[in-house]
């Protein structure tokens, strides 16, 4: 089966704003995304790149999305292509449907999700046809070498009924160990191969048993009988395929094997024949491959531990604090950072880097990094506190080159809190929006600001959103690793049923409430891992220092 992951998708529209619209909305999509902005952009990426699906604008100046569409087909036959216009033009469309130049049009403009469906058969289309293409070439293949093997096999069977002294010389040739037994078991010959991988010699041990030479847990197989055997006696036979056993050298050493049987005729007498296959090597890259992926995590792990779940520990007065980080098991970017000013005044930040691996989370690590490095850059007054707003524009102005060149972006929220005022401010870059609890009426309003995620857009319009708490409140942040876990149906957990858990449980302590949570969304999945990282903060409100009175406000 073709893994979705290999296979790309090229888009290409002259309006930048839609290719980045396409790369937002299909972000979390398996499959590769390629973008280009004219044609001979898509045919420069064609060159570089295994392409399953072309989707094309029509009208685009220089070359028109039928005329890519057409270079397309003469130089990557095997690639879908698919028309996206909102164009009259369908005499034109119709035509290149009916010479094959286009698999499918699809009409401006289009509902994502049903576009995210015509994506998904196209690719399903795509792969169906090559594995089924694969599946006769393999076929194909299989009857011409299995013909070749059945020529060969009656030929040496020819052979082998003529004199047992054609077998050995034909035997000592090959690069297997090769045994003939008899009825009993007994080894009545072995080759030179045989002699060197075991280490004992066919004249010193001509009485020798072939269950002597294989590991004891290993005996109970079938190596010698010929009868038809049934499907349910398949896992203590040789019979109809190859097993994997392990040999014992004179030495005393152990080989891995690949034992194949089959049976000869000489003199009219049957004997089993037993090839052996040192695999070694084969195994040998195995554990190391193991080994390997066992280190890959470990550093995975490290990396999130101690750059991306750097320590937090709350110092408010008034305020009680619990994060939870939850990896995926693979680096998926998510990361907080908490600066105190004093008892009463600290800010929060959580972010989530788009995609996954080392880049991401070393991008993760950098916006820490420049958050402090913006924090400190940014002028106030002796009495005050830098301006949240000012921070946040600071960092945006030292990553946003480094973030357009890489292709990424992160989705963060910046959270102030002022224990003496019972004032939040946050200022929201397309994250997941902050839950209030309301102690006063026990219920949640969601605070979201309007901003687009940092490195989307070279220049952004950042807003501060204000809004007062009071003493019983919950402020909760999290990513979209919460909203977004799955259960086996494929049902998102969603924002309304967290709401609904804060709620019913907002009288707990935020660490025992961070419990709850993380029991009821692995309840969903019906698992103890995640598909992406789960990160939440909760900070339960205490008491204040000041006497305003809360409220919500916009500003």
């Amino acid at each position: 089966m073709i893994d979705r992951r290999s296979l790309a998708v090229l888009f290409v529209d002259d309006e930048p704003d839609i290719l980045s619209s396409l790369k937002r909305f299909l972000r979390r999509e398996p499959y590769g995304k390629l973008f280009a902005e004219n044609g001979a952009q898509a045919l420069d990426l064609l060159e570089l790149h295994d392409v399953a699906v072309v989707v094309s604008d029509l009208r685009m100046p220089e070359m028109s999305g039928l005329e890519l569409i057409g270079e397309v087909k003469n130089r990557s036959p095997k690639a879908l292509r698919l028309i996206l216009s909102g164009s009259q033009d369908f005499d034109q469309i119709i035509n290149s449907i009916n010479k094959g130049e286009v698999f499918r049009f699809v009409p401006k403009p289009v509902e994502p999700e049903e576009f995210r469906g015509i994506l998904n058969d196209a690719i399903d289309y795509y792969c169906l046809k090559s594995e089924r293409e694969e599946m006769f070439t393999e076929i194909s293949q299989k009857n011409s070498e299995l013909l070749k093997a059945n020529e060969a096999l009656h030929e040496m069977t020819e052979h082998l009924r003529q004199s047992e002294d054609k077998f050995r010389s034909m035997t000592d040739a090959a690069q297997d160990a090769v045994f003939m037994t008899n009825q009993d078991g007994r080894i009545i010959y072995r080759n030179s191969a045989a002699e060197h991988l075991f280490g004992f010699d066919r004249h010193e041990h001509h009485e020798q048993q072939f269950l002597d030479i294989i590991s004891p847990e290993c005996r109970a197989l079938d190596f010698f009988s010929t009868q038809p055997i049934s499907s349910d006696d398949m896992p203590n036979s040789l019979n109809g395929g190859v097993r994997q056993i392990n040999g014992l050298k004179k030495s005393g050493g152990i080989v891995p094997l690949e034992i194949s049987k089959g049976v000869v005729h000489i003199d009219s007498v049957q004997h089993t024949v037993l090839v052996a296959r040192d695999v070694s090597v084969r195994v040998e890259a195995e554990r190391s491959r193991e080994r390997y992926e066992i280190m890959q995590r470990e550093i995975e792990s490290e990396i999130e531990k101690k750059l991306l779940q750097s320590p937090f520990v709350p110092t408010l007065q008034g305020a009680t604090i619990s994060r939870m980080m939850i990896p995926s098991g693979h680096l998926d970017g998510d990361f907080t950072d908490y600066i105190v000013y004093d008892p009463e005044h600290a800010d929060l930040l959580i972010g989530d880097v788009m995609g996954h691996g080392i880049q991401s989370a070393l991008i993760g690590v950098g916006l820490k990094s420049l958050f402090l490095k913006a924090l400190a850059q940014t002028k106030y007054s002796e009495h005050g506190l830098p301006p949240l707003i000012e921070i946040v524009r600071g960092m945006h102005a030292l990553c946003i080159k480094e973030l357009v060149a890489l292709g990424s972006f992160a989705t963060l929220m910046f959270l102030r809190i002022d224990l003496v005022s019972g004032l939040c401010s946050i200022v929201d870059c397309g994250h997941p929006p902050v839950i209030h609890y309301h102690a006063a009426t026990g219920s949640c309003t969601m605070m979201k600001g309007d901003s687009l995620p940092m490195g989307m857009v070279e220049k952004p319009e950042y807003t501060p959103v204000s809004f007062f708490f009071a003493p019983g409140d919950l402020l909760v942040l999290y990513s979209d690793g919460v909203t977004e876990s799955s259960s086996p149906g494929n049902e998102l957990y969603g924002e309304k049923q967290l709401v609904e858990l804060i709620e019913s449980n907002h009288h707990l302590d935020p660490d025992v409430l961070m419990g709850v949570m993380m029991d009821s969304l692995s309840s969903f999945s019906a698992s103890r891992g995640f598909d992406d990282d789960v990160t939440c903060v909760i900070v339960r409100i205490d008491k204040l220092r000041g006497d305003q009175e809360g409220g919500d406000a916009r500003g």
